[in-house]
């Protein structure tokens, strides 16, 4: 009798050792959590299956221009515009060579860039053109490109005439068109490029000029405002927003 107690005896711890050590192992004495990821600029987290994530970039703006775009800057400053995201490339009396001279604009982060030359060199046309489509399928092909129109002149300027001007905008605008139409598959460029014509909308709303040919304060707050209108982007410091959506939300 003594040795068969003694084997139920050994049975039975070894039936309590093999249940507490079971339940030790399936019940977790603590709960683990991941440590938060800072995600760089541009990627997408990851999310539920159930959550969708969009990346919508922003960029900053950034003006090239002449001596316009110079008063413009002026004007923008003078009304406590906030240009927190703003870059201006102008120089007073410049044209295609200045531009085709400035390499810093080739090396530039992804910006929209709004283009506004011609007026001192309304004969360089072509030029113009060649110099904008090598950049945007090129060292600009990540940037959204906006060229805006030479803007009008009036009494008493007498160094360009709004015939000479109407001409080159509509072969501007003509040569966007073709070129769009050119690079659609996006084999050459990321973006098309846009027209703003603010030509027409100072002829229609009016403007003032002291000397023909630079406006006053509120005009170029006027063209600023259109440009502004037109633009198609989110206009940011560069780190774009992420927006996500609940498709099971959105079928309700």
């Amino acid at each position: 009798m003594k040795p068969i107690k003694i084997q139920s005896l050994f049975t039975v711890s070894l039936f309590l050792l093999l249940t507490n050590r079971t339940s030790v192992l399936t019940r977790p004495c603590f709960q683990y959590t991941p440590e938060a990821q800072i995600m760089p600029v541009g990627s997408v987290p990851p999310v539920a299956d159930a959550v969708q994530f969009t990346y919508i970039p922003d960029y900053p703006i950034h003006f090239i221009g002449d001596s316009r775009t110079v008063g413009m800057k002026q004007a923008l400053a003078y009304y406590q515009y906030d240009l927190t995201d703003h870059v201006f490339t102008a120089r007073i009396g410049k044209g295609y060579s200045w531009l085709a001279g400035q390499k810093e604009l080739t090396t530039i982060p992804p910006s929209i860039l709004v283009l506004n030359l011609g007026v001192n060199d309304l004969g360089n046309l072509n030029r113009y053109q060649a110099l904008y489509e090598e950049y945007a399928s090129g060292c600009w092909k990540d940037c959204p490109i906006y060229i805006v129109s030479v803007n009008p002149c009036c009494c008493p300027c007498t160094s360009v005439s709004n015939r000479q001007i109407e001409a080159f905008n509509a072969s501007m605008q003509q040569w966007i068109q073709e070129y769009n139409q050119e690079n659609s598959t996006g084999n050459a460029a990321a973006f098309p490029i846009r027209y703003i014509d603010t030509y027409s909308y100072l002829v229609s709303e009016g403007y003032a000029s002291a000397d023909g040919l630079h406006y006053s304060a509120a005009t170029y707050q006027t063209i600023y405002n259109h440009i502004l209108n037109e633009i198609q982007e989110p206009v940011g410091d560069g780190s774009g927003t992420y927006v996500y959506s609940d498709p099971e939300e959105s079928s309700d």
